[in-house]
């Protein structure tokens, strides 16, 4: 008979502590999605009690009693617009930074990083003093222009993307009769799509799950985010139904989850290109 192999009590252990930390994960999750199928009534019974039934009208209230439809057109322009511009301009600048040669190439990804280590509730007074003053306040061009601009994780990230691109490649072409620009549609862009998939997921995240900038400069009811919509959504005697909150959760919640898992392979790559190489 073969001999049965050992298994090591460090890998059982670790084994161990990687189950908890999936279950802690994952679980939050999971309740929130069974919460939400539960009725007013059995939300007094224990939190952790199976619903008896799955109760869909919280769904269909939340997307009432919320005005659901009118909170994703908001999030879904501000993110999407915020999202292009952001892109562009990372995308261009950190070429630009990495593969171009002029003077102020340093000092201008300097000046960038060091946009990553000033915390962005630190600018909300001057924003907001701005904005009034362009009367932007209580429009969703603030909040594009406030997300939109805040490009120095994403420089960083593509940069150190950009760095290991080979030169070789960029050259012939160049050599071949294409313009800086024509090397950049053409080669620099489908080289890259990794590097951008990380970025927009990043921003993705940051930008549909906002709720301090976005409660900052828009205080009316048709222009809200998501997030600032479910943070006040109650029923019409100024109380929580708990059973729409979780269904308002949920689909909030779905779209992000969504997107991580159709691009999570590219989002990884994206991000360990960016690790060893940058």
């Amino acid at each position: 008979m073969a001999e049965r192999k050992r298994v090591h009590p460090v890998r059982i252990l670790l084994g161990f502590l990687l189950c908890l930390l999936l279950i802690s994960n994952v679980y939050p999750f999971v309740w929130m999605l069974i919460s939400s199928f539960k009725t007013n009534a059995e939300f007094g019974q224990s939190m952790f009690a199976l619903p008896k039934s799955l109760y869909f009208e919280n769904y269909i209230k939340a997307y009432q009693m919320a005005d659901i439809g009118v909170l994703f057109r908001n999030t879904v322009v501000v993110t999407f617009t915020s999202i292009l511009i952001l892109w562009a301009f990372s995308a261009m600048l950190g070429f630009a930074i990495t593969k171009m040669r002029w003077r102020l190439s340093g000092a201008v990804l300097f000046y960038v990083r060091l946009g990553m280590f000033i915390p962005s509730f630190v600018l909300l007074l001057p924003q907001f003093l701005m904005f009034q003053q362009l009367r932007l306040l209580n429009s969703l061009w603030a909040l594009i222009i406030v997300f939109s601009t805040n490009i120095s994780m994403s420089v960083y990230l593509l940069t150190g993307f950009y760095r290991y691109l080979p030169d070789e490649v960029l050259e012939a072409s160049v050599i071949d009769g294409c313009s800086i620009y024509r090397t950049f549609v053409y080669i620099v862009l489908p080289m890259s799509v990794n590097g951008y998939v990380t970025i927009i997921m990043l921003a993705f995240v940051n930008i549909w799950n906002d709720l301090l900038i976005s409660q900052t400069f828009v205080s009316s009811a048709t222009r809200r985010m998501l997030q600032v919509g479910l943070s006040t959504f109650l029923d019409a005697k100024g109380a929580r139904e708990w059973g729409p909150s979780f269904a308002a959760i949920c689909m909030s919640v779905f779209p992000t989850l969504l997107l991580y898992l159709v691009l999570n392979k590219k989002i990884i790559a994206g991000l360990s290109s960016g690790a060893v190489k940058g």
